[in-house]
């Protein structure tokens, strides 16, 4: 018997992400719960060299929620996992969030809420600041990126 197809997909790629995976995986429960757990989600762990693919092999057997955990051999950039995530998602509806929680999982399910209304085909969000490490924002040249401001994701 085939499992009914979930209505929402969320795919995250994750890269350096260890330590936010207990708190990623407690977010997605409750975003699973406002989804009424029709959400499956898609891991792509890309090339990360800590130890966030095995601490989601050990903790995802016990999730309330349906995922998949894919694995890149190397770094092949956020890109490239998403793609890679969106290549296997099967729901009606997808989305792609940080393993990091810097976007707010709201916003995600606002979105949601959006496209199973019918109200709209295609719903994005524009970042205007992110809460990064020292080092990352350092990295960051000039203005790309929309790295300025402290407001999170907004809807357009």
């Amino acid at each position: 018997m085939n499992k009914p197809k979930p209505t929402f997909s969320l795919v995250i790629p994750v890269y350096r992400n260890e330590g936010n995976i207990p708190a990623l995986l407690d977010t997605i429960a409750m975003m699973n719960k406002h989804c009424n757990g029709q959400m499956e989600v898609i891991f792509v762990v890309d090339g990360s060299p800590d130890r966030s693919l095995e601490l989601l092999q050990t903790l995802l057997p016990a999730v309330a929620f349906p995922s998949r955990l894919l694995e890149h051999s190397r770094n092949f950039g956020s890109f490239s996992a998403i793609r890679t995530g969106m290549g296997v998602a099967s729901g009606e509806y997808l989305a792609v969030m940080a393993a990091d929680l810097q976007e707010p999982p709201e916003l995600v399910l606002q979105m949601f809420d959006v496209l199973a209304s019918q109200s709209a085909d295609v719903v994005f969000g524009e970042r205007v600041g992110r809460d990064d490490p020292f080092f990352s924002k350092s990295a960051t040249p000039g203005k790309a990126g929309g790295m300025q401001g402290s407001e999170p994701l907004k809807a357009v």
